[in-house]
């Protein structure tokens, strides 16, 4: 992975004052700074991402945190944050707030949801469900991650440190099962498409290569024992892996760079993207335990 950044001077103090002003409603159990900003990948015109962590067994007093979404946002405006859920399941609402000039996205997480999340990707049980914005689906193991890289500015009960502790190292029996998974969900993509391939459906063919492709990166992330974030640059950044099959980044790009239009072309992209995958299975074969795939 790439070597962390210092955080810029301004990253602390904008951190604390959002940290102390959400952190006096009730309700808010923590205050996080995530995203490329913890990891230390971020650019310079990059967002200021800052989960928001809940209490779903008591009130979650919108207007409150509405108030000092409007006291902290340069223009002073009302309704920045969304209701919870407005976002779906996985983000489920937020909002986006302009501080000294800078983007600062505020996520929401339900703490008790989170913890479970957690708990079960420690024992090797992964989930994921739909998400706008997530093309393979919101992958139960970026709690993991956010959770994992996170710098808490506000955690009064010391509940983030307490999940940090338990994912701080990358969970064995999690990075079995996405291999396992995903593997297996790489394939199935890949087999169905061949007969939408055949009808010359590029529509259909190019959705499920793309997807064939995520579940492919996910198994990169876990066989490197990487926290697995967000689809965004995640193919990019699975190219400096040090497990990975040698052709691989290259015919992936090649072949969703050129699916073709005829059912012919399309039928050869399939093919191609299968071999990937079969290439991509033997590899995790010869590195995880027998019978286990």
């Amino acid at each position: 992975m790439n070597e962390r950044q210092a955080d810029p001077a301004w990253l602390d103090g904008l951190c604390e004052r959002v940290a102390y002003r959400m952190g006096l409603i009730g309700g808010v159990k923590a205050i996080v700074l995530g995203g490329s900003r913890a990891r230390g990948t971020a650019r310079e015109d990059s967002d200021t991402d800052l989960g928001l962590y809940y209490d779903s067994s008591e009130s979650f007093p919108l207007e409150q945190i509405d108030a000092a979404a409007r006291e902290l946002d340069d223009r002073h405006t009302l309704g920045l944050v969304t209701p919870l859920g407005a976002w779906g399941p996985g983000v489920n609402g937020g909002g986006w707030l302009l501080i000294d000039g800078r983007h600062v996205d505020i996520l929401y997480r339900d703490l008790g949801r989170v913890r479970e999340v957690v708990e079960h990707c420690v024992r090797g049980q992964i989930e994921a469900f739909y998400q706008l914005g997530h093309p393979i689906g919101f992958q139960g193991q970026i709690y993991a991650g956010e959770i994992h890289f996170c710098r808490p500015f506000h955690d009064p009960a010391s509940e983030i440190k307490a999940l940090k502790l338990l994912i701080a190292k990358y969970p064995s029996k999690m990075g079995r099962a996405l291999v396992v998974k995903h593997l297996f969900d790489a394939q199935f993509e890949t087999d169905i498409a061949l007969g939408p391939a055949g009808r010359g459906d590029l529509v259909y063919v190019s959705q499920c290569l793309s997807r064939a492709c995520g579940f492919a990166v996910l198994v990169l992330y876990a066989i490197n024992q990487r926290f697995f974030l967000n689809e965004k640059n995640s193919f990019i950044e699975s190219a400096s892996f040090p497990l990975r099959p040698e052709n691989f980044h290259r015919e992936v790009g090649a072949t969703l760079g050129a699916l073709g239009n005829s059912a012919a072309e399309l039928t050869r992209s399939v093919m191609r993207m299968r071999a990937v995958v079969d290439e991509l299975y033997g590899f995790c074969s010869e590195r995880l335990p027998a019978g286990l795939l």
